[in-house]
């Protein structure tokens, strides 16, 4: 029912992931109304969604679901939110984060990030993986430890803001769906 009538062929989708057709301002408030019309509370919400860019943070590609889940699911945010929320891990900046997340942290643990190519064998893997995992790993919690208040901080009040426009607006048009409220019930 909401399928195309013809199929987008693969490389137009890929470059519409780094170029959207519609232009980066349109694509933000798109998905700003994808988010603001997630059921819920906007602390829900905006908990929900902050799990999910936090947990992008880390370093565990294929398990970022999961712990946006869980993380949500212990702070009684939206699960959905949180699967939307971890869409901020993407490859455009999956490189960024994973940079960031490795230098801050070689600084934490007071390692020296490691400076030219390596290359990349089993015998590097076996050996001194972990001199890659264990910085990314400390870094991208400590990244996700900053990031959640600070995206539930600049969410929640733009949420509420959000819905309580949302829901004047139906009260104003009935083909929204709802009658008008006579004032003072």
């Amino acid at each position: 029912m909401f399928r195309r009538r013809e199929k987008r062929p693969f490389a137009e989708a890929v470059k519409e992931t780094f170029w959207p057709r519609m232009g980066w301002r349109r694509a933000g408030r798109y998905w700003m109304h994808r988010v603001g019309r997630v059921p819920g509370t906007p602390y829900g919400i905006s908990a929900g969604f902050a799990s999910g860019v936090a947990m992008a943070m880390t370093p565990f590609m294929g398990v970022h679901f999961p712990l946006s889940i869980a993380l949500a699911w212990l702070l009684r945010g939206s699960i959905a939110a949180s699967l939307l929320g971890t869409l901020f891990g993407n490859p455009v900046t999956w490189p960024f984060i994973w940079l960031a997340t490795y230098r801050l942290g070689c600084f934490v643990l007071h390692m020296h990030p490691g400076h030219g190519p390596m290359e990349l064998s089993w015998h590097v893997l076996r050996h001194s993986a972990w001199q890659v995992v264990a910085p990314m790993t400390v870094g991208g919690f400590l990244s996700a430890a900053l990031t959640w208040p600070l995206v539930f901080l600049v969410l929640r009040p733009l949420i509420a803001r959000y819905k309580h426009h949302r829901i004047a607006a139906s009260h104003q048009h009935p083909v929204l769906g709802h009658e008008p409220r006579p004032v003072g019930d």
